[in-house]
């Protein structure tokens, strides 16, 4: 009796692990990021937590390069390079903030912070900027930031590339290649640091493969039929999304 519900209840969470990647898997294909927003809290009702960060980081991995290579003609890893050093840089006071700062009030502040952008930019206010290299590294450095203390990196990334009204296409290209080079980082790190467990990725992962294949193939088709302003309604909502779970998660553990 125990072996039978042992049995069922590993093809549940095997059922759950690969729906909640193909969700993730499709929304990061149809607006260009999004996917460990989508995966990570999801995964966490089934899977254990450290296991999870390392499970997103590597299979977001896999969908981004795949996407890196069907957007080789799209966008080129020079573009973004100078973001993800920056992003490197911007860790690193995000790291000192964590260790001085309530965690729920930086969730308030960054949670206020990209719903009151996502309005201006649904209101269509822009800014006009002269210098782009330097636009840029304070994009990375606030990506880097975002990155350490909420794990919410590609709306600075998003937004900056929509303020330059750049093609939806060049958009999840750059987005591609800015992730890959993050995960990778991330990844190598985690190695270096002794907490990637390759042992209690393997079966997760041999799931999660598939799931993300289907995920990219449909979202790809989805793509190919939105247009430059659904795509800009669909990444602002993401990016809404995210700042009123970051503003909710932190008001609700302040308050309680």
């Amino acid at each position: 009796m125990l072996i039978k519900e042992g049995i069922e209840m590993i093809t549940l969470t095997t059922a759950y692990v690969f729906c909640v990647v193909l969700f993730a898997s499709f929304l990061q294909t149809l607006t260009g990021f999004g996917y460990a927003l989508a995966a990570a809290p999801l995964l966490a009702l089934a899977i254990n937590p450290k296991d999870v960060v390392m499970l997103v980081l590597f299979t977001g991995l896999l969908v981004k390069a795949v996407m890196a290579w069907h957007t080789r003609r799209e966008g080129c890893f020079s573009n973004v390079f100078l973001m993800f050093m920056a992003s490197i840089t911007g860790a690193l006071p995000g790291a000192f903030v964590m260790a001085y700062i309530s965690n729920d009030m930086l969730k308030i502040f960054i949670g206020i912070v990209l719903v009151a952008v996502t309005v201006l930019m649904y209101r269509q206010v822009t800014l006009r900027i002269q210098n782009h290299r330097i636009a840029q590294a304070v994009v990375g450095l606030n990506s880097g930031f975002l990155a350490s203390t909420t794990s919410l990196n590609g709306p600075p990334i998003v937004l900056y590339y929509m303020n330059e009204e750049v093609e939806k296409e060049t958009i999840r290209a750059n987005l591609a290649r800015y992730f890959v080079l993050g995960n990778t980082a991330s990844l190598v790190l985690s190695y270096l640091l002794g907490t990637l467990n390759v042992s209690n990725l393997a079966s997760n992962v041999a799931i999660s493969i598939p799931a993300l294949l289907i995920g990219f193939w449909v979202g790809e088709k989805a793509f190919s039929k939105v247009d430059s302003q659904m795509f800009r309604k669909l990444a602002l909502g993401v990016i809404s999304v995210s700042g009123m779970i970051s503003l909710g998660s932190g008001l609700w553990n302040w308050l309680h």
